[in-house]
This record gives structure tokens, sequence and C-alpha cells, in this order.
């Protein structure tokens, strides 16, 4: 499981992240974290189950 991968799975899973979770990240994967967050906060509603499908997709 990548790191990215394992993030998403620690904010469905607790909903929230720490920072050295965050520090471990690659930037390039950095970048896919917030782009996964901002969609999930426009159009997941606040369910955490909806968080990720947009990276799946890809």
């Amino acid at each position: 499981m990548s790191a990215l991968e394992e993030a998403l799975n620690k904010i469905k899973q607790t909903g929230s992240i720490g920072l050295l979770d965050l520090k471990a990240l690659k930037l390039k994967d950095l970048e896919k974290l917030e782009g996964e967050i901002k969609y999930w906060c426009l159009y997941g509603n606040g369910n955490l189950e909806k968080l990720g499908k947009r990276y799946k997709e890809h």
C-alpha cells in the first residue's frame, strides 16, 4: 500500500491525520492528498467513506 493510500485510510478511520503522517508523504503525494481533501469537502458532504473516490478513479 502506498503512503498516499495509507494516509487516506487513516483519515477515513480516525477523521484526522498527524503531522508525522504528512511528513512521510512525498511532495507529489501530498499534493494529491490536498486535492482529494478539497474534492471531498466540495462533493463528499462530510461522509468519510467518499474520501478517496476521485483518487481511485485515476
